[in-house]
């Protein structure tokens, strides 16, 4: 028979271990940043060969889908942060939930199921709406290195909105389209910089 007197102490130890020693499989929150911006590395230089490469990328379907599967992966990446994360839960779910409507619309624009102006329409409110939740309400009131980073990754991600209206006014031009390449690899570098 188990006695609860010896299971309450083995809980209450378990709960004074730090988060790394208690769950060694989940990241810590820098480590976790830094995988995220590793991911959006990718996805920018892909953004970038993707431009480089022109009609040819989009003669397979699967090159056609990266971009928008990436996202819609970091997107679900960042929903099951809310899971492990106690703090700030309900900023990295809204997040996710944006990357993941951004992810999907972008793949349906791409099938050309609904034209670049319909995937604007929930795309560009998405993009403000992160910039507000990093920029604003993740800076927590101080400028130290997560607080001037957080500042700047809302600055950088407000950058995409325009990025992203420019590029939509001619989608056929290469350099519009890898500026877009450019500023996800700005924010990956932004979460790189992250120490906490």
């Amino acid at each position: 028979m188990i006695d609860i007197a010896s299971l309450g102490s083995i809980i209450d130890g378990a709960g004074a271990l730090p988060h790394h020693e208690l769950h060694g499989y989940i990241p810590e929150p820098a480590e976790s940043h830094h995988l995220f911006g590793a991911a959006f590395l990718f996805i920018g230089v892909l953004l970038i060969v993707e431009t480089l490469a022109g009609s040819v990328w989009h003669r397979n379907r699967l090159r056609t889908t990266l971009w928008p599967a990436a996202i819609m992966s970091l997107g679900a990446g960042m929903v099951a942060v809310t899971a492990l994360e106690p703090n700030d839960r309900l900023i990295h779910f809204t997040i996710g939930m944006i990357m993941l409507a951004a992810g999907w619309l972008e793949y349906r624009h791409r099938m050309g199921e609904v034209p670049r102006r319909t995937a604007d329409l929930l795309i560009l409110p998405a993009l403000v709406a992160g910039a507000l939740e990093i920029g604003v309400f993740h800076f927590h009131g101080s400028f130290d290195n997560s607080g001037s980073v957080h500042v700047l990754m809302g600055v950088t991600a407000a950058i995409m909105v325009f990025v992203r209206v420019y590029q939509s006014r001619l989608l056929a031009s290469a350099p519009r389209h890898a500026l877009t390449g450019i500023v996800i690899i700005a924010i990956a570098l932004e979460l790189m910089a992250l120490s906490h």
